[in-house]
């Protein structure tokens, strides 16, 4: 038998199947993965052990499963693993901003970034930049409005 055909024993207790599945995955959307990890952990080495376990959890079963859109799927599953990295091994502390010197013009690039990046809900970021939630979830719409 060849290296690369399947056997049945079960590689890491997982079913063949299942883990072919991941692979297939990973190969059409590893490296979409890989960029949105890195916008949220730019440490490469940090970033590669994210995305193996992105790929080689469960959670991922359910991009196969009667999902309309695997990548907006992938993104989604990508973004709650490296958040979830991130407020493990992150420090707790994140530099303070100072809200006088975040132009109006830049607020709603900083609300995004705070959101995504660092997976703040609105109330927080509210407090961090010292502004309204209102005005938090009016940042996110004229961010999005930039992308129509």
């Amino acid at each position: 038998m060849s290296i690369l055909e399947p056997s049945d024993n079960n590689l890491l207790g997982k079913k063949p199947s299942i883990y072919s599945d991941h692979l297939a995955l990973y190969d059409q959307y590893g490296a979409l993965a890989y960029g949105v990890i890195l916008q949220i952990l730019p440490n490469e080495q940090l970033a590669q052990e994210v995305l193996v376990s992105l790929f080689s959890s469960v959670s991922l079963q359910g991009c196969n499963e009667n999902v309309v859109n695997k990548t907006i799927c992938i993104i989604r599953n990508a973004r709650a693993k490296a958040v979830e990295y991130k407020t493990k091994y992150a420090s707790s502390t994140s530099p303070p901003i100072n809200e006088n010197l975040v132009s109006e013009d830049a607020i709603p690039k900083l609300v995004f970034d705070l959101s995504f990046r660092q997976g703040l809900k609105p109330e927080v970021i509210a407090e961090k930049l010292n502004i309204s939630r209102e005005r938090v979830l009016k940042a996110f719409n004229e961010y999005f409005k930039l992308f129509r």
